[in-house]
C-alpha cells in the first residue's frame, strides 16, 4: 500500500508540473451528496476543461475507508472522520427535515412537537449512513425513541416509500427539492427542525495536494 501511495503521489507531482493544463482528481461523495456533486464537477470543468474528475458515490463508512487508504483525493461528507487526521473545509449548509406524503394528517400542521410523532412509522437509512447517524444523535439528545418500521439503503427508495405513505423519514432537503416543488412530498413543520448540518470537503492530512485538487477545493 505504501508503494502504491508513493506511485500515486509521484503521478500527482508530475501532473503538478503541468499545472492545470492537466491533472486528475479522485472525488468520493456520500450518497446524499450525489444530488449536487455532479453539478459542482460540471461547473468546475467549465473553468478547467483539461482536468479529469472521477466521482465515486457510497455511504459514509465506505467513503471514510477510501479516504483512509488514499483511494480518493477528496471526499464530500457531512462530518469529517475522527479516527485519522484530516483537513476539512466547510462549504455549504445541509438541512435535514422530516418528510411525509402530502396526504399525511400532519402535513398542514404547524410547530408539531417531536413527541407527537411517537406513533409514526419511521423509514430510516442503513447503519453507516451519515443521515442515519445524525438522526440518531438528534433523537437521543431529545430522548425520543422512533418507531423504526423499515431500513432502506438509499434516499431514492425512502422517498418512494414515503410517497406511498408507508411512513415518514428524516432526509436532507437537498434530496427532495423536485418532489417538494411538484407536491409529491410534504415537509413536516416539526419543532427543532430543520437539523442544520454542514457539508465538508475532506482530505487526508499530510498527502501531496496537486494543483488540480487545490483548485477544486478553492472553487467549491
Amino acid at each position: 500500500l505504501r508503494i502504491l501511495d508513493a506511485l500515486r503521489d509521484a503521478d500527482a507531482a508530475i501532473s503538478a508540473l503541468k499545472g492545470l493544463r492537466g491533472g486528475r482528481i479522485a472525488l468520493g461523495a456520500v450518497s446524499t451528496a450525489k444530488y449536487f456533486a455532479p453539478a459542482l464537477i460540471a461547473r468546475f470543468r467549465e473553468r478547467y476543461p483539461a482536468v479529469r474528475v472521477a466521482l465515486s458515490v457510497n455511504n459514509r463508512e465506505i467513503i471514510v475507508r477510501e479516504l483512509e487508504r488514499n483511494a480518493i483525493d477528496l471526499a464530500i461528507m457531512g462530518t469529517p472522520p475522527q479516527r485519522f487526521e484530516t483537513e476539512s473545509v466547510p462549504f455549504a449548509d445541509n438541512p435535514l427535515v422530516l418528510i411525509a406524503a402530502p396526504t399525511h394528517p400532519r402535513a398542514r400542521e404547524r410547530s408539531i412537537p417531536l413527541e407527537a410523532l411517537a406513533g409514526e412509522r419511521f423509514l430510516v437509512r442503513e447503519q453507516g449512513s451519515g443521515t442515519r447517524s445524525a438522526m440518531e444523535r438528534f433523537f437521543a439528545e431529545r430522548r425520543f425513541e422512533p418507531r423504526i418500521d423499515s431500513v432502506m439503503n438509499s434516499n431514492e427508495t425512502i422517498k418512494q416509500a414515503v410517497m406511498a405513505d408507508m411512513g415518514i423519514a428524516l432526509l436532507s432537503r437537498h434530496t427532495i427539492g423536485l418532489e417538494l416543488a411538484t407536491g409529491l412530498l410534504a415537509e413536516l413543520d416539526v419543532q427543532g427542525l430543520p437539523l442544520m448540518r454542514r457539508w465538508y470537503l475532506v482530505q487526508r492530512a499530510g498527502r501531496f495536494v496537486s494543483p488540480a485538487t487545490a483548485a477544486f477545493v478553492d472553487y467549491v
